[in-house]
């Protein structure tokens, strides 16, 4: 009987991945020149082209991943889906961009544009009262969300051979957040902060310390913390 439910569990869910897919198929626009049809300085309602800044030596990158070889998937308002090549988010000015020439980048903005996908992982722009930044979205429970913010900090030149920095330094930084109702607050992955940011009845809280024990989980491992939001939506 088992056997059979599990059969029948597996069938449907291929199926519905089959579907959404062939949604997502049908949704795609493969001219991602609707996007990009700006000339430069002058803004669409998706963002708007800039030139590139001549090149300074700087160690370090303000931007998230190490080459320009990643493809988005872009989940734009008026439900139509389109795939950019060349994508890579700008830490320093929390855009996405994508470099459209040798010597120019289209900067988006989120004003139509629902959220970004990229290798699998989904991002947004989320206002805060610290301003807007965009986030990965980890782990979204439905009614928790685990984020993940991505910044960049640059660290100048000092003449003092002690600190050996002949050049200035992009310093790249990722901190996460829990999102619950609504609200957005920052998550150190440890014991005391974290419990404290899921702000927990006190019973429903040993309960979770006491599962936590059980499976072996750590405060400071984003996978286990995935865990622990998953248990805390059953409490």
């Amino acid at each position: 009987m088992r056997k059979s439910f599990f059969i029948v569990f597996v069938c449907l869910f291929s199926y519905s991945l089959v579907l959404a897919q062939e949604e997502d198929q049908a949704r795609l626009v493969n001219n991602p020149d609707q996007l990009l049809s700006v000339s430069n300085g002058v803004r669409n309602s998706y963002g708007s082209l800039r030139s590139i800044p001549p090149v300074t030596r700087v160690e370090g990158s303000p931007y998230l991943f190490d080459d320009w070889l990643h493809t988005a998937r872009v989940y734009a308002k008026n439900g139509q889906l389109y795939m950019v090549e060349n994508v890579n988010l700008d830490m320093q000015n929390q855009a996405f961009v994508t470099k459209v020439a040798k010597d120019s980048l289209f900067t988006f903005q989120f004003n139509e544009i629902n959220f970004f996908e990229i290798n699998g992982k989904k991002f947004e722009s989320i206002f805060t009262k610290d301003g807007r930044r965009i986030y990965e979205i980890v782990s979204d429970n439905g009614e928790e969300r685990l984020l993940k913010a991505y910044s960049v900090k640059l660290v100048p030149s000092s003449p003092d051979p002690m600190k050996n920095r002949p050049f200035d330094k992009y310093v790249q930084r990722e901190n996460y957040y829990f999102e619950k109702d609504g609200k957005v607050s920052m998550l150190s992955l440890r014991k005391g902060k974290v419990l404290r940011t899921f702000d927990l009845e006190k019973n429903n809280q040993k309960t979770l310390e006491k599962f936590v024990e059980k499976n072996d989980l750590s405060y400071s491992d984003e996978k286990d913390v995935i865990k622990m939001i998953d248990f805390i939506s059953t409490l």
